[in-house]
């Protein structure tokens, strides 16, 4: 099976300075692996690399070489490998090329290393948006085109793009992160789409290792520790298997495979379940003759274990949109162990490992080839929508990126990307943190919305702003959920960090005692709050409040931890009588005053309604001559807190003024 890893590439490549032998002990090894490679003409560009003494940079453009010829390309294709990194650092110039490699291997070296000017961080960053220094139009444009004038341009790239990885762990942080990120909104969903799963899984997970490094030393260290008893399972079931397959007559080829961590990590976060959940974690991989023996064999596989309810995927009959074809199941095999079984053809198996580099390899880049030409109508068709639209990769790649990922337009045109999740006020600090401080406003897609909107691929984000505004303290609510983003809450933060403290003590305290007072609570005197600062882990009252008025603390926190420290404490619990007395859940009366304006009583109905609550009455007084208005919701309601947590989200409805609780006699 073609495929290898990291590891074996590196245990098989010459270090640099090794000689002459070494390097030719390589290329002899490469070209018994892969007969159709010319070894001579790989093992001279190699001892040219060695013999100009670009040391550092032999290392790495061995790695590439050997990667690029585990997918099966071409002997041009290894050579443009092989040169690179030293035409990209600027040791050997491009007009060297052609007589150290032939002109079609300089070709695709020239077209890869143009491709290095396309980064889709390079085209979002907030200097380009200041600057415009770059017409992110014509280099989105320059990476489509180079793919389409020859497609060994993408796997080669993307082949790069998985060793500079690999070799960016002594990297700074900085860059770490940057091509990463890069790997998965760009250059994964590539992958995907060309179906070259070998590099597109590595991509993933190296990038996660840089992106959430304790996710996943985690996960690999419990795969680690498991792995022996995983791998003796597996080979159970894969004896279990061949037995029955062998007294049905039917030839398989048949392994276990190991999941890889990214999308171990992916279906953890997705269905927020832990390892041991994840039943595909470990899986068993057959490769038949044809068709008829691929459902023969799901046959038996069925009938020897369990199979699971709604996992059985057929990609043969309906195959995915880059020509993925195989059969996936799920079982449950021996002691309640669960496993993911695949079943495909060696012709299906090589060209969900290699993608189109399979049909270059083996039917020679025919251009009536319909698998290799579906795969360049759609890289056309990327184009063509760049041409009509100006979006061009925003159009396709973007709709394919990772779910951690989203990436909106600005006014001009622009791409930012930001993180799942972000929310237009989000967006106004990624553009630049004076938008954020002074924003008051959004509109998206041409539509008004607020700036908690949360925001998707595709939008388009004006931020509105005036020059006497100013961030908000129900901003650093996360609650509210106004701002996902690091970025945006340190920068808000800040700005209140820089305020007088006195002014912050005083914002602190008021909106802690209106939460009191709403409830209908006695308000506590300082000696009270005096007594509960230890529970609420602050120096005193000052400091409780010092805390909330600059976003260290959340408003709602600060209250449950109040509120339970006097339920608990009989000693004060005179301060909050009720909670000795009331039984939840209870009915709860809320009195909401403000302006009138039409949706009002929708955007409140629609506020309670997003926590599921049972609204038990509901009534609504205007006064038409001053536009007041004022609503009685009686709500089930689990206790105080609860009652608390749903005012606080009331109060931040759209010309609300204030909301309190009533007695429930209260008229």
């Amino acid at each position: 099976m073609p495929g290898s890893t990291s590891v074996s590439l590196r245990r098989n490549t010459p270090q640099a300075g090794a000689g002459e032998a070494a390097l030719a002990a390589w290329a002899q090894r490469l070209g018994q692996r892969h007969p159709r490679l010319d070894a001579a003409a790989i093992l001279s560009a190699a001892s040219q690399l060695e013999e100009d003494a670009l040391q550092s940079h032999l290392d790495a453009a061995l790695e590439l070489a050997a990667l690029v010829a585990s997918m099966e390309m071409d002997t041009a294709s290894v050579l443009a490998a092989l040169f690179h990194g030293s035409v990209r650092h600027g040791a050997v110039a491009k007009s060297e090329l052609p007589a150290r490699i032939g002109a079609a291997a300089a070709s695709l070296a020239a077209s890869v290393i143009d491709m290095a000017d396309t980064s889709i961080l390079d085209l979002t960053s907030s200097r380009l948006l200041a600057s415009e220094a770059k017409d992110q139009t014509a280099n989105i444009r320059r990476m489509l085109v180079a793919v389409i004038d020859d497609g060994r341009v993408a796997a080669l790239k993307l082949a790069e793009r998985v060793v500079a990885l690999r070799r960016a762990k002594a990297s700074s942080e900085e860059r770490k992160a940057r091509i990463a990120t890069e790997a998965m909104t760009v250059f994964v969903p590539l992958a995907d789409r060309l179906g070259i799963w070998q590099l597109k899984w590595e991509l993933e997970d190296l990038a996660l290792r840089y992106l959430e490094p304790d996710a996943y030393m985690r996960i690999a260290k419990q795969l680690d520790g498991r792995r022996v008893e995983r791998e003796r399972r597996v080979k159970a079931l894969v004896a279990r298997l061949r037995e029955a397959f062998e007294s049905q007559g039917i030839k398989a080829a048949i392994g276990g495979r190991a999941k890889h961590i990214y999308s171990i990590w992916r279906k953890m976060r997705t269905k927020n379940i832990p390892l041991d959940e994840v039943y595909d974690a470990q899986a068993v991989r057959i490769i038949v003759g044809d068709v008829p023996a691929c459902y023969a064999a799901l046959g038996v596989v069925h009938s020897l274990s369990r199979p699971i309810p709604d996992e059985l995927d057929d990609y043969i009959a309906s195959p995915k949109e880059n020509g993925y074809r195989s059969i996936h199941t799920a079982v449950v095999g021996a002691a309640g162990m669960a496993f993911e079984v695949q079943i495909r053809t060696e012709a299906m198996h090589r060209d969900a490992e290699l993608g189109v580099c399979a049909h270059w390899a083996y039917k020679g880049m025919d251009p009536e080839d319909d698998y290799y030409a579906n795969q360049v109508a759609w890289l056309r068709q990327a184009l063509d929508a760049h041409e009509r639209e100006g979006v061009g990769l925003a159009g396709e790649l973007i709709d394919q990126v990772r779910e951690q990922r989203v990436f909106v337009y600005t006014p001009q045109g622009h791409v930012l990307d930001l993180m799942a999740g972000a929310t237009a006020l989000d967006f106004a600090y990624r553009v630049h943190t004076e938008v954020g401080q002074r924003c008051v406003g959004a509109r998206i897609d041409g539509v008004p919305a607020p700036l908690s909107s949360p925001l998707q691929s595709g939008q388009r984000v004006r931020i509105l702003t005036a020059p006497d505004a100013a961030p908000q303290r129900a901003w650093l609510d996360p609650e509210l959920g106004y701002v996902r983003t690091s970025r945006a809450m340190s920068k808000i933060r800040a700005w209140f960090y820089d305020r007088d403290q006195a002014e912050s003590i005083a914002a602190g305290r008021s909106l802690f005692l209106a939460m009191v007072d709403g409830l209908g609570l006695p308000l506590p005197d300082p000696k009270a709050l005096l007594d509960v600062a230890p529970t609420l882990k602050r120096p005193g009252p000052s400091g409780l409040f010092l805390a909330l008025g600059v976003g260290e603390m959340a408003p709602l926190e600060a209250l449950r931890l109040y509120l339970a420290a006097n339920g608990e404490n009989p000693a004060q619990r005179s301060l909050l009588p009720e909670l000795a007395s009331e039984d939840a859940p209870s009915r709860y009366r809320l009195r909401i005053e403000g302006r009138d304006r039409e949706g009002l009583l929708r955007d409140l109905t629609e506020t309670v309604s997003r926590f599921g609550l049972s609204m038990l009455a509901n009534v609504a007084h205007v006064v038409p001559t001053t536009g007041a208005a004022w609503f009685d919701m009686d709500l089930e309601l689990e206790g105080l807190y609860e009652a608390a947590r749903i005012m606080h989200h009331l109060r931040h409805v759209p010309d609300v003024r204030q909301v309190r609780r009533l007695a429930l006699n209260a008229a």
